[in-house]
């Protein structure tokens, strides 16, 4: 198990990710998309270069630190090729580099890395969204008004939480949207109330913590490891559609 004080990076990786790759390793076709197309996330072609990806992040670890020195968080495969990793200190304690600047030089020049992000941390600031991209005067009413602005139309953001029974994310359509078609995002169940966090408006919500548990900025007394709110947001990727 990691221990110590958390230091999280996001390393970047050689090769095209799979909505960029054309083709050129053996065994492993194209998986690239015009433009205009929509890529099958679930086809045998996506996951077994998604795999061959994520195998690749094991073993560039694998070969720079100990098994238990380190915590690989995510994989990103999509849209890029990279992941993110928990390293203790413990691992750079007899390096001549001060800590923790020897991580990320030990993984900035290893083969086949491209870059190194230290992960940090910035405060949430409350915009007027709405009022600020002039989407009141300019885009909703030209877009079906008030009422249907937006009709039919997924949109995915990252907030840090959500409250689902709030009145924003209300529906008060009498025939609810049903599941969408060809969406592959999910819906979590809350732990404690065995309930999914979607309704008629919110068709997808997920959370993603490790990082924040990682580096002990994830406080259980107020957070939630799911995508409940814990003082006015929470740490998720949703889904709404309006």
């Amino acid at each position: 198990m990691v221990s110590g004080k958390a230091e999280i990076y996001i390393v970047t990786v050689e090769g095209e990710p799979i909505i960029s790759y054309s083709g050129g390793i053996d065994e492993f076709e194209a998986t690239a998309v015009e433009s205009d197309e929509k890529i099958d996330t679930t086809s045998e072609l996506v996951t077994s270069y998604g795999r061959h990806l994520e195998k690749r992040h094991d073993m560039i670890l694998g070969t720079l630190f100990e098994q238990g020195t380190y915590k690989k968080l995510y994989s990103y495969r999509h849209l890029i090729n990279g992941f993110a990793v928990h390293i203790s200190p413990e691992q750079v304690k007899s390096s001549v580099v001060s800590y923790p600047f020897a991580i990320a030089e030990t993984l900035s020049h290893a083969s086949g890395v491209k870059s190194v992000e230290r992960d940090w941390k910035v405060k949430r600031l409350t915009t007027h969204t709405p009022q600020f991209l002039g989407l009141p005067t300019g885009v909703w009413p030209t877009g079906g008004g008030f009422d249907r602005a937006g009709e039919d139309i997924v949109i995915g953001f990252v907030d840090s939480g959500i409250y689902p029974h709030h009145p924003s994310f209300a529906t008060h359509n009498s025939e609810p949207y049903e599941p969408v078609p060809k969406y592959r995002g999910k819906c979590e169940v809350d732990p404690d109330t065995k309930r999914n966090f979607c309704n008629g408006k919110i068709v997808g919500a997920q959370h993603f913590a490790q990082a924040a548990i990682a580096s002990g900025a994830f406080n259980p007394s107020v957070d939630f490891a799911s995508p409940l709110d814990g003082d006015g947001h929470g740490r998720l990727e949703q889904v709404i559609i309006t």
